[in-house]
């Protein structure tokens, strides 16, 4: 059992490595290019790694929050990578039953987490308000995710901003991880909610610097066709989208 789960941590610790160096290439790298779509596609699947060593880890050494915390970050990864197949999301595409599934299970998994960091605040340990705010980032991300799937999106360009925040928001699980295992700090808890407290910004930075160059191409008629709405997409996709 010992050598199977030391091969596990091993699994887990080039996971992490792979995610952290290609997730830094994927947003240095042109938008949309060769070289970014292999680097994204390298960070999903060191991130899959990442996920399924931290289940089996969490499991064997009884660590309930690292499961949920897991299971939070890759619904980010999953989020955001999913996404790109719902470009056309109110404009006739319905929304698959995998999208709903991942939504149920994240649901469960988020509640979990906030259940388990109120119990531990209430108990003193001051790790349940890590929890805390990540299950409230979760039920934020939710709440768009069904909202979207329910009532269409209001804006066409929907799926480029979710795959910007979710796989930023991603990343952010990864340096998160690498500073907790590299660096100490007292208390604790602000190494993990300090990556959170400078990535959200920037990754909102981002989004509204896009929302605003789209919002320039927009055709200023109201009666805009799908064939103009194709365009400014096909031309964000050149630009800046995996």
């Amino acid at each position: 059992m010992e050598r199977f789960l030391h091969i596990i941590l091993i699994l887990h610790i080039i996971g992490g490595f792979t995610a952290l160096v290609s997730g830094l290439l994927a947003m240095v790298t042109p938008k949309g290019g060769k070289n970014h779509r292999l680097s994204g596609k390298f960070y999903f699947w060191g991130m899959t790694a990442v996920f399924i060593s931290s289940i089996l880890l969490s499991i064997f050494h009884h660590l309930p929050f690292l499961l949920m915390v897991g299971f939070f970050s890759y619904y980010m990864v999953v989020r955001g990578y999913r996404r790109l197949s719902l470009k056309k999301l109110g404009r006739g595409q319905h929304v698959s039953e995998l999208d709903w599934l991942i939504a149920l299970i994240a649901g469960a998994f988020i509640a979990g987490l906030l259940r388990w960091g109120i119990f531990r605040e209430f108990e003193g340990n001051s790790f349940g308000r890590v929890a805390i705010v990540f299950a409230l980032l979760g039920v934020l991300f939710l709440f768009s995710d069904v909202k979207v799937y329910l009532f269409g999106p209001k804006d066409k360009m929907h799926w480029w901003y979710t795959h910007i925040g979710s796989m930023g928001g991603g990343y952010i699980a990864t340096i998160t991880a690498f500073v907790v295992v590299n660096f100490t700090l007292k208390p604790g808890w602000i190494l993990w909610l300090l990556p959170t407290v400078i990535g959200v910004p920037i990754i909102m930075v981002t989004i509204a610097r896009y929302k605003k160059q789209f919002n320039k191409k927009q055709p200023a008629s109201s009666g805009a066709n799908l064939q103009q709405d194709d365009t400014v997409t096909r031309d964000s996709e050149r630009e800046g989208v995996v």
